[in-house]
Parts: structure tokens; C-alpha cells; sequence
């Protein structure tokens, strides 16, 4: 990382001339004896890495450390949308700003799901999946090329079918891609219990569980990852785009950390040693479960706000 700003810092001058990169008069406004705004800013930063090593040390802190910053972030991106309202004489940015929260746990409720790749559906694969295939057995950290893998094969499909929706008036809202996505999310996760018709000796389910998960989850979260960052752009005044996409971050860091504590659930990854292959598998197989029909319930308020949030987007699609 310091090697990539120490490249991006070395090139600065190839892009001086581009408009909106030089730094604000603000930003030069010495505040502490030589030092001004943009120094302080530096200093600050340098001194968050040790401040993320103790909360990496502390992390039961960030329970209440991300609800206050949520809370913070949205009365900010609310007060935002009051404020432009008034200054434009309009009433759209409030209610675009509440739909971008209502968005951001949405977002946080997707996330934390899917992010189950990386912990608890690894784990589910390496003690309980059959990954032998035609005598080769497949390690289980590779069991994460599916993902990319769908992304490659789905993504030209996608960007051409949302292009011809478009252009015949069926293009879905973007509350419903959120809700589509979801569904996916969700039904990915109940295929585990299909595959456990199919457990062997072992109490192993076959791959191919894994393979129509991911291909599920791949196509549910092209339903809605694309569409994000554009769609803050979109929602958010010019003046505060920034503070916004921030926000929008922030509801990825929040779904990791949810995400983490899922995880847990599974007794795999930090919630208790389990006794036996057939104990593990089985609450592994409840966890996905509770996790796939949480989500329906989910998706399906999704579905019925559909109207209201879209009257909240004033026109944003």
C-alpha cells in the first residue's frame, strides 16, 4: 500500500492540469502554528494505524463503535439533505438520503451473507463437501475460484440484459434488483439443504452444492453490486458525494464485521468446537437455512416498500 501511494504521489504532476485535483485554499489554512489543514489530515491518518492495530486487539469495541458511526452518518446525511433542500428550494434530498440509508442496510444485510465465502462456506468445505473429482480432490480455499469464476462467465450477459430492458421499459427498479439479488442470496443457501439428501458415509454433500450456491450468489449479487456506487452518485448533491460514497463504504465495513459474528454461528469459527462430523454438518445446514429464510423475509419487505422507496428516489433510477 505505501509502495501504491508512493507511485500515485511520484506521478502527481502528470494529472496537475486535470480540474478538481488541486487542493482547496481551505485545505492551506494554517490552523496549528506552521501546519495546515492538509498536514494535519496527513499526520492523523499516520497516527490510525496504530489505532486500528488496538482495535484489531479490541475488536469487541467495534459492536458499539459501527452502531455510532451509523447513527452518526445517517443525522449527517439527513441534516445534508434539509440543508440542500433549502438552499434549492426544493424537497427531494431529504427523502434521497433516507432512501440511501434504507439502501445501506439493505446493503449490510446482503453483504454479511455473501461474505460467508470467506469463513463459514470455506470451513462447510473443507469438513463437510465430498471435493473429489475424478480422483483429485479439490482443496477447499479453492472452492473461492466459483465466484470469480460466474462473474467472468455472467457479467458481459448481465450488462447486455439490463441494456435491452432498458430499452424495451422492463428494466427493474432498483429496490427490486435489491430484492431479486437477495433472493438469489437466499436460495443459494437453501440449496444446502438439498444437497444433504445426497450426504455420503462421511456426512459429506456432494460439490455441486457448492457449485449452484456460488452460481446463485454470483448472479444475486450482480443484480445489485453494480449498481451501487452509481446509484450514491445519483442520490446524493453534488457537495456532499463524497461523504456519501463514504457512507455507502462504511455499510461494506459493517456487513464484514456482521458477517464475522454469522460466522460464528456455524460453531466452526469461533462458536464452540462441534463433536462430531455429523453435529457439524447438521448445524451448519441450520445456520444456512435460518440465514436463506431470514433473507426471504427480508427480500419480501423489500418487495412491498418497492413503491414507497421509489417515491423517496424521486426519480432515480
Amino acid at each position: 500500500m505505501l509502495l501504491g501511494l508512493f507511485i500515485f504521489w511520484s506521478g502527481r504532476k502528470n494529472y496537475a492540469a486535470a480540474p478538481g485535483v488541486d487542493i482547496p485554499k481551505a485545505g492551506l489554512k494554517k490552523i496549528l502554528g506552521p501546519l495546515n489543514v492538509l498536514h494535519l489530515i496527513t499526520i492523523g491518518s499516520l497516527f490510525l494505524i496504530p489505532l486500528c492495530y488496538i482495535l484489531i486487539m479490541q475488536n469487541q469495541w467495534l459492536d458499539y463503535i459501527l452502531l455510532a458511526l451509523f447513527i452518526g452518518i445517517s443525522i449527517t446525511l439527513i441534516s445534508a439533505g434539509k440543508k440542500e433542500d433549502k438552499l434549492e428550494n426544493v424537497s427531494i434530498w431529504k427523502d434521497r438520503m433516507i432512501a440511501l440509508i434504507i439502501f445501506m442496510i439493505i446493503n449490510i444485510s446482503f453483504w454479511a451473507c455473501f461474505e460467508q465465502a470467506g469463513t463459514s462456506l470455506t470451513l462447510f468445505a473443507d469438513r463437510n463437501v465430498d471435493r473429489f473429482i475424478f480422483g483429485w480432490e479439490m482443496p477447499a480455499s479453492m472452492t473461492q475460484f466459483f465466484n470469480p469464476f460466474f462473474i467472468i462467465l455472467f457479467g458481459s450477459i448481465f450488462s447486455v440484459m439490463w441494456v435491452k430492458l432498458s430499452n424495451i421499459g422492463k428494466n427493474p427498479s432498483i429496490p427490486l434488483k435489491f430484492c431479486f439479488g437477495i433472493v438469489q442470496l437466499a436460495i443459494g443457501f437453501l440449496l444446502t439443504q438439498v444437497g444433504f439428501q445426497f450426504v455420503n458415509e462421511a456426512y459429506q454433500v456432494p460439490i455441486l452444492t457448492l457449485v449452484f450456491l456460488y452460481m446463485l450468489h454470483t448472479s444475486g449479487e450482480l443484480f445489485l453490486s453494480p449498481i451501487g456506487l452509481s446509484m450514491v452518485t445519483k442520490l446524493s448533491p453534488k457537495s456532499m458525494a463524497g461523504t456519501a460514497m463514504g457512507a455507502w463504504f462504511l455499510s461494506f465495513a459493517i456487513a464484514n464485521y456482521v458477517g464475522g459474528k454469522i460466522a460464528s454461528f456455524t460453531g466452526g469459527h469461533g462458536g464452540g468446537e462441534v463433536t462430531s462430523a455429523e453435529a457439524g454438518l447438521l448445524q451448519y445446514l441450520d445456520t444456512f437455512a435460518t440465514i436463506g429464510y431470514v433473507l426471504l423475509i427480508i427480500a419480501a419487505i423489500i418487495f412491498i416498500l418497492n413503491k414507497p422507496i421509489q417515491k423517496l428516489m424521486h426519480g432515480v433510477e
